[in-house]
């Protein structure tokens, strides 16, 4: 037991760690990949994300292909369809991401570099999360998900709920990705980017290694899980609200370790300022922070756990959660655009 919480705690805090530095340093977001495209056409970010797809797909398919890592067990493909709850909470999500000036991630980041506009949306997604997850919402949660979710005779995979053959869909897959990156890279061409992508997608298959495989214990099996934030944060919102600590896990020091490293960065490249929130931007850190927590916990993660881990199984309910998360910051964007 004390060498799967190793693992688990030390894994968790590397990975995390390691994440801090294309979050910090080169802006990984996927508030900054759509509104960029929508607003001046830049589309570094995009390069980015394809690369970290297609790596990150393409490696978790294979530890599942080859029966390395039980991807099928994670919660991302079980026998329910929640497909009401990803759309709405993916556009939730997104939506509040975009009235918040950046993913969940990046308000952690951003957080640790002294940001107060970025400390107010933390605590208030956390909060939110808490309150969604383990709160008084809770109940209203849970009916939502009974009300409108589908039991399936299988997982909730996209091959399985199709009926094809898993290379197919992964083959698919990949040919989509690949147009997306040339389409990108002629517009924007950034090598930067493309090592930021190679890193992010990386991190998303060790992180599944880490946990299927070097974690697990053969008298207690547990279920693989990939990079997220909002599981953690929700539990730092309910610590806020309760003062019952969270127990350790890959998930919570993954966390942790984005802030830590955050925090190393911002201070050795001194960039660590603290500085107030612009005039009129706390009610939109308010409200886009809240917003954020309802969505992620309705649509089962953000944009790191359904956007990067969830979608890396080929999930069709992570499918659902990313095009919500995606819709969300465009409409937004556009009509900030408009209103400007």
């Amino acid at each position: 037991m004390d060498e799967i919480n190793s693992w688990l705690v030390g894994g968790g805090l590397a990975v995390g760690a390691l994440l801090a530095i294309p979050l910090q340093r080169f802006r990984f977001c996927l508030v900054a990949g759509v509104s960029n495209f929508l607003l001046i056409k830049d589309t570094r970010q995009i390069v980015a994300f394809a690369i970290a797809l297609l790596i990150g797909i393409g490696g978790t398919q294979l530890l599942e292909m080859l029966d390395i890592v039980a991807i099928a067990d994670s919660t991302y493909r079980n026998s329910t369809l929640d497909w009401f709850g990803a759309i709405m909470g993916g556009l939730f999500f997104g939506t509040g991401s975009a009235l918040a000036g950046g993913c969940v991630a990046r308000t952690l980041v951003r957080t640790m570099e002294g940001s107060i506009h970025s400390l107010i949306v933390f605590v208030a997604f956390a909060v939110v999360a808490a309150i969604t997850q383990f709160g008084f919402l809770e109940t209203v949660r849970v009916d939502l998900t009974h009300a409108t979710a589908i039991e399936l005779k299988t997982d909730a995979g996209i091959a399985s709920l199709l009926s094809l053959p898993p290379w197919l869909v992964l083959a698919v897959t990949v040919i989509v990705l690949l147009l997306i990156l040339y389409k990108s890279w002629q517009r924007s061409p950034d090598k930067s980017m493309l090592a930021v992508g190679m890193l992010v997608g990386c991190l998303v298959v060790v992180s599944w290694y880490i946990t299927g495989v070097l974690a697990q214990d053969e008298f207690m099996p547990a279920r693989p899980s990939g990079m997220t934030m909002s599981g953690p944060l929700a539990r730092l919102g309910y610590f806020i609200i309760s003062g019952r600590i969270p127990a350790l896990s890959f998930a919570v020091s993954f966390a942790a370790g984005v802030a830590i490293g955050s925090l190393l960065l911002a201070l050795v490249s001194r960039q660590f300022k603290i500085t107030a929130p612009g005039k009129g931007m706390v009610k939109s850190a308010l409200l886009g922070g809240s917003l954020m927590g309802l969505g992620a916990i309705l649509a089962y993660g953000c944009n790191i756990g359904q956007g990067l881990s969830g979608i890396s199984t080929l999930s069709m309910e992570s499918l659902f959660a990313v095009i919500g998360m995606v819709a969300g910051i465009g409409l937004v964007t556009k009509w900030m655009e408009k209103t400007a």
